[in-house]
C-alpha cells in the first residue's frame, strides 16, 4: 500500500467521569502543557457517570489556548436532528477558530433504548448518518439560507451559521466495511473503533478505505487515520501488540504509521490518566516522531 504522509498528531483520550469532576480540565490543561495535538472526547448520554460530551468539551476549549478537540464520536441517535449538531459545531468553531473537529457516528448500542433513543437497523443507521454529512454540508456552506431534503433529515429554506473556519471537519466513527465506503467518498476523517489495531486487522479496513478514496477520485491523503490504542496498555513487561514497555510501543507504533498511513494517535489510560500522559509524552511520541522522519527523509547524494 502506498500512502503519502501527513504530519504525525498525538492525541489524548478524556474519559469524562462525573467522579473527577473539575480535575477533567486539569487533565486538558495538563495534555496542552505536555505537547499533545488534540483531545477525543466521547458521547455516552446513556453513562449516568460521564459528563456530557458537548458541555465538556466547551469547557476545554475555554480552559486551553491552542490544543485541538474533536467528539469521538457524537451519537446521532441522541443528537438529532443533525442541523442542532451541525449548529454547536460551527458554534465551536466560532469560540475556538480551528480547533474543533466534528466526529460522528450513528451512537445505536444498547444502552440508548434506557433513555429513549431510537434503535435503527443497520440500513437505516447507515442512511441516517449519510444524511446528516450531507446536511451538515449545507449548513456550513456559508450561505444564508438552505435547503435539504433527505428521506430522514430536512432543511427547508433554513437560516444558516456563518461559515465556519477551513478547519472545521467531519471525521466518521465507523466499524463496516459499508460506512468505511461512506468515509471515502464524503468524509474528512475516520475513527475506526477502539479493536482495529492490531496489524491484520486494520490492513483489511485500511485496504478497504484506500479502495474507496481511488473510486471516488479523492487522494489517499484526503482523509485524516485515527489510531484508536484506548484498548491497549504501557507495561514493563511484552504480552502482545501495543502490550508492552514505552520502546515496544514506539517500534510499533512507528509501523502503524509508514505502513497504513495512520497519521493521528489517540491514547488513553481510564485507571492512570496523569502517569500515561506523562509517559507518552517523555517515551513514546519523541520516539514516533522521530523514527517517522528519519523513515521518510529523502536519502543523501550518493559517493
Amino acid at each position: 500500500m502506498t500512502h503519502p504522509h501527513r504530519e504525525l498528531t498525538f492525541g489524548s483520550f478524556l474519559f469524562p467521569k462525573a467522579s473527577e469532576g473539575p480535575d477533567l480540565l486539569k487533565q486538558a490543561s495538563l495534555a496542552e502543557d505536555l505537547g499533545f495535538d488534540l483531545i477525543g472526547v466521547p458521547d455516552h448520554v446513556d453513562w449516568g457517570h460521564y459528563v456530557d460530551e458537548w458541555v465538556l468539551m466547551s469547557a476545554i476549549l475555554g480552559r486551553t489556548n491552542s490544543i485541538e478537540v474533536f467528539s469521538c464520536v457524537t451519537s446521532l441517535a441522541l443528537r438529532e436532528p443533525p442541523a442542532v449538531i451541525a449548529k454547536a459545531a460551527a458554534s465551536l468553531d466560532v469560540l475556538a477558530p480551528g480547533r474543533f473537529h466534528f466526529g460522528l457516528g450513528s451512537g445505536v448500542m444498547p444502552g440508548i433504548a434506557t433513555i429513549g433513543g431510537p434503535l435503527w437497523q443497520p440500513e437505516e443507521a447507515f442512511e441516517r448518518v449519510r444524511e446528516a454529512i450531507e446536511l451538515t454540508r449545507v449548513m456550513w456552506s456559508g450561505q444564508e439560507r438552505g435547503t435539504y431534503a433527505g428521506r430522514y433529515y430536512r432543511l427547508d429554506e433554513a437560516q444558516l451559521p456563518p461559515a465556519p473556519s477551513p478547519k472545521l471537519d467531519i471525521w466518521v466513527g465507523c466499524i463496516g466495511p459499508r460506512m468505511r465506503r461512506l468515509v471515502g467518498r464524503s468524509a474528512d476523517g475516520w475513527i475506526p473503533g477502539m479493536f482495529s489495531v492490531d496489524p491484520d486487522v486494520t490492513r483489511v479496513e485500511v485496504e478497504q478505505l484506500d479502495e474507496a478514496l481511488d473510486a471516488a477520485g479523492r487522494p489517499r491523503g484526503a482523509v485524516r487515520r485515527v489510531y484508536n490504542t484506548i484498548a491497549k496498555q504501557v507495561q514493563p513487561s511484552s504480552e502482545g501488540f501495543l502490550v508492552g514497555p514505552p520502546d515496544q510501543w514506539a517500534e510499533q507504533l512507528t509501523q502503524i504509521a509508514l505502513e497504513f498511513g495512520y497519521d493521528t494517535f489517540l491514547f488513553g489510560d481510564r485507571n492512570d490518566t496523569v502517569a500515561h500522559l506523562h509517559r507518552l509524552a517523555d517515551e513514546i511520541i519523541p520516539q514516533v516522531r522521530a523514527n517517522v522522519a528519519k523513515a521518510l527523509a529523502p536519502a543523501g547524494p550518493v559517493s
